[in-house]
């Protein structure tokens, strides 16, 4: 775990390509849940899993690359990563209706407050930034 200003990263897991996202789900549960500080929302932590589990997916079905998890919180927000090393910026088709796939990013940006790509020289990171959200 390491801190930067406000920001505290809670997990850093590299992954195989082709590698299921649920092993990195269960590790993400469990850093999230006593760093959001009260009793997290279990739709919250929920929400955290989906956008984890297609953005991990995404590195898997189409790239050619390992990747890296990265969960970070601050206070408010908790910020998905996921980095791998293939440049190509992932697209956000409208799918068919009989299209099996095509709705991860869809997905990703109903759940999020924001999503983005940033590219760098190794490749690029796709990150979704969540609000935290606790049980009243």
């Amino acid at each position: 775990m390491r801190e930067g200003g406000n920001t505290v990263e809670l997990l850093r897991h590299q992954f195989r390509h082709g590698a299921p996202a649920l092993p990195l789900r269960h590790s993400a549960r469990s850093a999230l849940q006593p760093a959001a500080g009260q009793e997290p929302d279990a739709e919250w932590i929920d929400d955290v899993m989906i956008v984890i589990s297609e953005l991990v997916q995404n590195v898997s079905q189409h790239t050619r690359s390992h990747g890296e998890l990265i969960v970070s919180i601050q206070p408010g927000t908790v910020l998905v990563e996921v980095g791998d090393s293939s440049t190509t910026v992932p697209l956000t088709p409208h799918p068919g209706p009989l299209r099996a796939g095509g709705r991860g990013l869809r997905l990703v940006d109903a759940i999020s407050q924001q999503w983005g790509v940033r590219t760098c020289p190794e490749g690029k990171v796709v990150w979704a930034r969540l609000p935290v959200s606790a049980r009243s």
